[in-house]
């Protein structure tokens, strides 16, 4: 009972030298430097939403698909979500996600086929404030690498797949068309 009473009358102290340190390190390391931890803090805010795959407007290396549906969004420790759902040149409905931090750590994507074993590893650097370099890989070999890039009237994003002619252009999607 002692003991926690000794500890909580430190609590006061604490909570005011804490923040005057920190403040003192930010002052000697040139008090600028501003730390971003999570996806909120790094993901261009614009690509956050639903966004449709305009087959007209892309260009595709190969097979096309019929239909494509992207979302981004955020998720769990601090982590940036890619859902999508896919109608293939076939016919055949396919989704899957992916959930990465913006710093080139690996993630996980899971696909529809594969269900709860992963289908790849996906990587998300950020770039600038519109554009986001991606590489995705399986048993060791990198099987995609891309770049998503925001237009700057952010009604639009392209994906241009890295080393082909695919280039997927999208647009903000309103549920209704």
């Amino acid at each position: 009972m002692r003991f926690k009473f000794l500890a909580l009358s430190f609590l006061p102290l604490l909570a005011i030298s804490l923040p005057a340190a920190a403040q003192n390190a930010s002052a000697q390391s040139g008090g600028t430097t501003e730390v971003r931890r999570n996806a909120q803090e790094q993901t261009p805010a614009d690509i956050i939403g639903v966004w449709k795959l305009d087959l007209q407007a892309s260009k595709f290396e190969g097979n096309a698909p019929k239909a494509q549906y992207r979302i981004f969004d955020y998720t769990r420790d601090g982590m940036f979500m890619c859902m999508y759902i896919t109608l293939n040149a076939r016919g055949e409905q396919t989704s899957g996600n992916w959930a990465v931090k913006l710093d080139g750590s690996d993630g996980i994507e899971y696909t529809r086929p594969y269900g709860s074993t992963p289908f790849a590893i996906v990587t998300l650097k950020k770039v600038d404030e519109n554009t986001l370099d991606l590489t995705a890989g399986r048993y060791g070999k990198v099987f995609e690498t891309g770049q998503f890039k925001i237009s700057p009237d952010t009604l639009t994003f392209t994906y241009h797949a890295g080393g082909r002619t695919t280039v997927a252009v999208y647009h903000r999607w309103n549920m209704l068309d």
